[in-house]
């Protein structure tokens, strides 16, 4: 089964400035992965967090190899960056997928 790094978002000070940023900044910067299998952004319909990212890769030696990249450097570097000129606050928690229904 995959593994998968979830990234949960809370509600960022400046929804729209945060949301054209992420859009046009972080998900290229995602995107740019290497070993990523797949990724799915959302946006919560209520609850404690505003957006969530799903990472998806083959295995846990497979994420380890992309975390480490320079591309997931930058990355982690532009969470940072939205963190701290949006307000945000970011969650990530790394996962096994057990079953697909």
């Amino acid at each position: 089964m995959t593994v998968k790094l979830v990234a949960l978002w809370g509600t960022p000070n400046d929804v729209e400035g945060f949301e054209e940023d992420y859009e046009a900044i972080h998900l290229p910067l995602v995107v740019a992965i290497p070993g990523l299998k797949g990724a799915v952004a959302s946006k919560a319909l209520d609850g404690k967090y505003y957006r969530m990212a799903e990472l998806v890769f083959d295995d846990a030696e497979s994420m380890g190899s992309a975390l480490g990249s320079p591309e997931a450097g930058k990355v982690l570097a532009d969470a940072g960056r939205l963190q701290e000129a949006f307000g945000v606050t970011l969650d990530v928690l790394t996962v096994e997928e057990l079953a697909k229904i």
